[in-house]
């Protein structure tokens, strides 16, 4: 026995709504973006590994990019 049958039916009809996507599709939107303007791929993008590494790089100054490349290893850290 359920204690109160009426809002136990207005939880069941919130949940079905909810599973449906009823109100996505009574307000569809115009285009599909997030709050910063970028589309699904555009954020897909970013938020690859390869991607950060090569924004990483082009954040580094020509003498330190420059620096990395020539600079030698430490005898200590061959060995290791």
């Amino acid at each position: 026995q359920i204690p109160d049958p009426e809002t136990c039916d207005r939880m069941y009809e919130s949940l079905v709504r909810i599973h449906t996507n009823y109100y996505k599709n009574k307000y569809p939107r115009l285009k599909d973006t997030s709050f910063t303007g970028l589309t699904v791929e555009d954020c897909k993008m970013i938020l690859a590994t390869d991607v950060l590494k090569q924004m990483e790089d082009m954040k580094k100054g020509t003498w330190k990019k420059l620096r990395e490349k020539f600079y030698a290893k430490k005898p200590e850290e061959d060995s290791k």
